[in-house]
């Protein structure tokens, strides 16, 4: 079961920085975190869900909920589409035309000669 950190039997305390960082609607547009930590980026968007709760209760609440999710739906949707686009590219057919190899036949070329000899 879920607990609400500033449940009335429950006291939370933070620290002045905190509170800072947590200062109304500003704190919940502010960029995200640069780091490369999947848990810390979850973090963060529970801590805003969080600050959103206490900012808008109720129904202000349930909408941006709402709007979280279809976001979510949305961003997943875009990544599977680049990783699907990714893989159509890697897997595609060569185009015709001009192929260059590791392994190609190597000629000795010189630039001067118009005819063969026979």
């Amino acid at each position: 079961m879920i607990e609400y950190m500033n449940g009335p039997d429950r006291e939370h305390h933070r620290d002045h920085s905190d509170q800072a960082d947590n200062a109304g609607p500003a704190a919940l547009s502010a960029p995200p975190p640069v780091t490369e930590d999947p848990a810390r980026h979850v973090g963060e968007i529970f801590r805003r869900l969080t600050l959103a709760s206490e900012t808008f209760p109720g129904a202000g609440f349930a909408r941006i909920v709402a709007a979280v999710l279809v976001a979510l739906g949305r961003a997943a949707l875009d990544e599977a589409e680049r990783q699907a686009a990714r893989l159509r590219e890697r897997t595609a057919p060569a185009a015709p035309g001009i192929r260059v190899s590791a392994t190609a036949r190597r000629v000795d070329f010189d630039g001067l000669d118009i005819d063969r000899p026979e």
